[in-house]
Formats: structure tokens, C-alpha cells, sequence
């Protein structure tokens, strides 16, 4: 095989191990700081760094006279190694409620690095003198293009659904290994040592790709204790898991991505997930048949909703295949899966709704995720409401939970004419929000499987049912009067709930750059 070859193969396939190797970085950085938005400039900028330093190194390497083929092998020998040796301290450098930023960014951009010296080495060997220099340079260019646009494209849509996290990195030292066996089987001088190690490497990496340490599960949050994990599943969408309650009697509680997602638990004497938002749902329309539900959760809102009397139709969208996976194994939930009047969709649900234009519904229900988390925006932002609006009939009502967002409130007056607030849910609709008078009626209707969601109990002086009767409901407006600083209208562009005004910087330097949170008197 000639040098040139080689090194429009080594272009390539370094690009698609390097940028495979971010979006795994992505992952699990995402996951051990469940979603946070900073995680993408916290990967990227070491990454990037890492690139150019590698680079920068690799061109001094890159001496008259120097063999750079074994020079390639041997680096990429390294690379392997590193990769290996990122798994357990990766674990360590992520520990919840300890995470070493710093000492990430050193092991992400390590690794960017090591890859990176290639890259002048390959456009050393792959270039020709003379007249065909262009085309020789554009060749290892685009080799290296292919392989960078590649590497993102097989791990983020179908290596992390074959297989996991930890396996995943552990294949991506495989790769480097595998590498600079190919290279050593080009060099007769180096066969008799370098195979050996190379082959070794190879054999760790593949063992360990086979059989991966545990990383995600110890990253996984579990309340703050040490209950057990009761399932932990793993896709191109995210990961999830459910563990059990620790100092309480209630039902499991479910994770996505590692932040909090509600409880499988469906009683309404315990009623942790706060299920009345629900039930005040089916209070404030005189007639709801067909519902929307986007996202699935534990399914305890969708066990609620399909025990509304008078329900028809139901459709769920829900990108993660990994939630119906997981809702099969727990009672509690199960049922819902069967229910006849349910469609369950896998799909984005602002895609769906564009490919379902003609569709409409009485009741909209989304039990969002916390609203400084990575693209929580476009759930709650004016475009999305705006197209959630023209799926309402006349008179529907969309329930958002705004997680205590004022802004998302204030987004939500910024598309519907009435807006109310009831716990940390927004009700939205463009006729007047009041309860139904035969609320109490519904109520004592509504069932759990075959049992009535609210006994005799629930309608006490201090019951949940009668609060739900007789609470007043606030409108928005008058919530967020004196709001300081005022809040903003969430829109696709702007990413306020995530950038502007989520939790505090995990960087203290750029705190004092940020506007305040709006607040209430």
C-alpha cells in the first residue's frame, strides 16, 4: 500500500474516531450534569483546544528524515491506551456532587490531542511535489471531512443504540488500536515488537468493549441515597432509569438523563407526582374526548388520563423508545400500554404535529422537563405553543408544567388569550378557563384501572379533591405582577429559560455576566 493511500485512510478514519469520540464525551458529560446547556461549550471548547495543540505537536514531529509511519503507529498505540484509562477516570473526575471540571477538561483535550498529531503526518505522507500538490492535500482534506462528518452520524443514530456508553468508548480505543496494527503490518523492522503491543491493546479494548466497567450506573442519580437501581436503559435518545424510593413508601422514581421525571405511583392518598394537575385538566373542559399527551415519563400521568370519563382517542408522542420499554415492567404503569384508545407515536413531536396537520384535540397535557436543561426552551417557546394552538378545538386547553419558569408564563400569555396557574403548571387556552359545575361529579368518575381515583377521603375539609374544587385559580397576569425583573417570551432563537435565566453558571467567573432570574415579591 502506498503512502498516499495510507494516509487518506488514516485521515479518515482518525476524523471518525475523534468526532465519534466527542459525541461520547457529549453523552456522558451531559448525563453526569443531567442536561445542563453549558455541557456542549464545556466539551467542545478542551476538544477543540486538544485538536489544534495535537496538530501543533504532530507538525514539530514532523522532522526531514523522520519515519512517520511507526511515528503514527506508535501514537495511535497511545491514543488507545488513553482511551482505555478515560473509562475509570472519567468515573472519578464525574462523581455526583464532585465534579472536576477542570481535570474533564484536561482528559478531553488529552485525548482530542493524541488523535490530532496525526493529522499533520498524514498530510506529510499523502502530499506530492510538483503540480499534483493541490490535489494531493485536497485528497487527505476530504478523507479527513468524510470521516469527521461520518463518525457523529454512526455513534449518535446507531452505535449507541447497539450498544452502551461504556462500550462504546471502550470501541473507540479499539479503533486506534486497530490502527496502528494495520500501520505495523506496512513496516517490515517494526513487526516482531509492534504487533505485540498493538495486538495487546487491541485485545484490552476489545474485553473491555465486550465486557464495560460500570459508568453510567455510578454517575446515576438516586435521590441523594443509596436505593437500589431497579432498570437502566440506554439509546441514541438518552439514558434512563428508575430507582427505588429511599425515605419514603412511594412508588419508584424515574430519571431521564439523570434528572428527575416523576414517580410510578398512581395513588392519590400519597399522590407525589402531584397527578391533580391532571384531574384540574379534565375540571376545566365540559366535554373532553380526544387528548394529546407529548412524552410519556413514569406513565402515571397517562394511567390518569385515560381514567378521565368520556375519553375516545388518545395520542402519545414520545422520541424515546426506552419509556415503553421501561413502563412494561412495572404494574402500576403496564396497563396503559394496552389500552385500545391509546396511539402511541415514537417521533419528535413538533415533527409529528407537522405531519399531522389535520389533527385536533380537547386536551393537550405536557409534563415538561426542568426548564434549565439543554433544549428545554423549545418546549415551552411561542413557536412551539403557537403550533400546539392549532391542534386545540374550540374551547381546548393545553396543561404545561413550567417548572417554575416565569417566563414560561409569560410566554404562554404571549400565545393564548386566558392563561391560569395552579401548583407549577400553566393552563392555556384562547376561551375562559372555569372549572365544570359537576366537577365533583368527574372526580368521583375518574378510575385507576378499576378502581375510583378519589374515595370518600379526598373530598375532606383538607382533601385533595376538594381542593381541587374549590382553590381558587389564579390568572397568570396577575402571578407575575411584580416580577423583578420582568420576565421574557421564550422563543426558539433565544433559549431564555436555559442560558438566561436556568440554574447558576457551574462556572462562578461568568455568573455576574448573566441578567437575574425574574422573581416574585
Amino acid at each position: 500500500m502506498s503512502p498516499a493511500t495510507i494516509a487518506a485512510a488514516l485521515s479518515f478514519w482518525v476524523g471518525l474516531l475523534s468526532l465519534s469520540q466527542e459525541i461520547l464525551w457529549m453523552r456522558l458529560t451531559g448525563f453526569a450534569l443531567q442536561g445542563r446547556p453549558e455541557v456542549f461549550a464545556l466539551v467542545l471548547t478542551p476538544f477543540l483546544f486538544g485538536i489544534a495543540a495535537g496538530a501543533w505537536a504532530g507538525r514539530r514531529l514532523c522532522t526531514p528524515g523522520r519515519p512517520l509511519l511507526p511515528l503514527a503507529a506508535a501514537l495511535l498505540l497511545l491514543a488507545a491506551a488513553a482511551d482505555l484509562l478515560s473509562l475509570p477516570l472519567a468515573r472519578a473526575l464525574l462523581a455526583p456532587g464532585e465534579v472536576q471540571l477542570g481535570g474533564l477538561a484536561l482528559l478531553i483535550g488529552g485525548a482530542a490531542a493524541l488523535k490530532g498529531c496525526i493529522f499533520p503526518m498524514v498530510h506529510e505522507l499523502g502530499s506530492s511535489a510538483g503540480a499534483r500538490l493541490g490535489r494531493s492535500v485536497a485528497r487527505v482534506y476530504l478523507m479527513n471531512v468524510l470521516g469527521s462528518a461520518l463518525g457523529p452520524l454512526l455513534t449518535g443514530y446507531w452505535l449507541l443504540d447497539a450498544v452502551g456508553l461504556e462500550a462504546a468508548m471502550a470501541l473507540i480505543a479499539a479503533g486506534c488500536a486497530l490502527a496502528s496494527l494495520l500501520i505495523a503490518f506496512q513496516q517490515e523492522g517494526l513487526r516482531s515488537r509492534a504487533l505485540l503491543a498493538a495486538l495487546a491493546v487491541l485485545a484490552a479494548a476489545t474485553w473491555t468493549a465486550l465486557r464495560p466497567p460500570p459508568l453510567i450506573e455510578p454517575l446515576a442519580e438516586q435521590g441523594g441515597g443509596e436505593q437500589a437501581l431497579l432498570h437502566l436503559a440506554q439509546n441514541r435518545h438518552g439514558v434512563l432509569h428508575v430507582a427505588a424510593p429511599l425515605l419514603d413508601d412511594g412508588g419508584p422514581i424515574t430519571y431521564g438523563h439523570n434528572a428527575y421525571d416523576g414517580r410510578i405511583e398512581v395513588d392519590m392518598a400519597l399522590n407525589h407526582n402531584g397527578l391533580d394537575r391532571a384531574y384540574l385538566l379534565a375540571l376545566l373542559h365540559p366535554a373532553p374526548k380526544r387528548v394529546l399527551v407529548i412524552g410519556l415519563s413514569s406513565g402515571a400521568w397517562m394511567r390518569v388520563i385515560q381514567g378521565l370519563p368520556g375519553i375516545e382517542h388518545i395520542d402519545a408522542v414520545e422520541i424515546n423508545p426506552g419509556y415503553a420499554e421501561m413502563i412494561r415492567r412495572f404494574p402500576a404503569v403496564a396497563p396503559i400500554l394496552d389500552d385500545p384508545r391509546l396511539q402511541l407515536h415514537h417521533d419528535d413531536a413538533r415533527r409529528w404535529l407537522r405531519h399531522h396537520a389535520q389533527a385536533r384535540y380537547d386536551l393537550v397535557f405536557m409534563n415538561n422537563t426542568f426548564h434549565w436543561r439543554a433544549h428545554a426552551s423549545l418546549l415551552m417557546s411561542r413557536e412551539f405553543l403557537a403550533q400546539l394552538r392549532g391542534h386545540l378545538r374550540p374551547g381546548g386547553v393545553l396543561a404545561m408544567n413550567t417548572t417554575g419558569s416565569l417566563d414560561a408564563l409569560q410566554t404562554g400569555l404571549a400565545v393564548f388569550g386566558h392563561v391560569i396557574r395552579y401548583r407549577n403548571f400553566a393552563y392555556l387556552s384562547d376561551a375562559p378557563l372555569r372549572r365544570r359545575a359537576d366537577g365533583e361529579a368527574l372526580l368521583r368518575a375518574c378510575r385507576i384501572g378499576e378502581q375510583p381515583a378519589f374515595d370518600d377521603a379526598r373530598f375532606s375539609a383538607n382533601g385533595i379533591g376538594t381542593k381541587l374544587l374549590q382553590e381558587p385559580l389564579r390568572p397568570a397576569a396577575d402571578w407575575l405582577a411584580g416580577a423583578s425583573p420582568p420576565p421574557e417570551v421564550i422563543s426558539d432563537l433565544n433559549a431564555v429559560s436555559e442560558f438566561r435565566h436556568g440554574r447558576r453558571s457551574l462556572l462562578p467567573v461568568l455568573q455576574p455576566l448573566l441578567p437575574p432570574t425574574p422573581q416574585k415579591d
